[in-house]
């Protein structure tokens, strides 16, 4: 991906720094993944997915299985993860892991 292509992510970009301590919704991400170890799939597939559905497709399981899933990460977690707001979170949150890996 680009720097033009990012957008406002590229201030979030700029605010998390490779290697420095992540911010408090990427410590939930980790600790819940070492928890869970399908939490990262999971999370990744409702992040970029259009539906519930079409991230249980992506993911191979039926869509109760991600419904069941999702309550457990949300209790991991601490936030909503059906709601648009716990959605972008959760969008941030990943995207926040991603740019804070070394």
């Amino acid at each position: 991906m680009h720097a033009d292509e990012l957008g406002g992510i590229a201030l979030l970009a700029g605010l998390v720094a490779p290697g420095a301590e992540p911010p408090p919704d990427v410590r939930a991400l980790e600790a819940a993944a070492a928890n869970a170890p399908w939490l990262p799939a999971t999370l990744h597939a409702v992040a970029s997915s259009g539906s519930l559905r079409a991230a249980a497709a992506g993911i191979n399981v039926h869509h109760s299985t991600l419904q069941d899933r999702l309550t457990h990460a949300e209790h991991l977690l601490g936030w909503p993860l059906r709601t648009p707001q716990g959605r972008l979170r959760l969008q941030l949150a990943l995207t926040m892991r991603r740019l804070a890996r070394p």
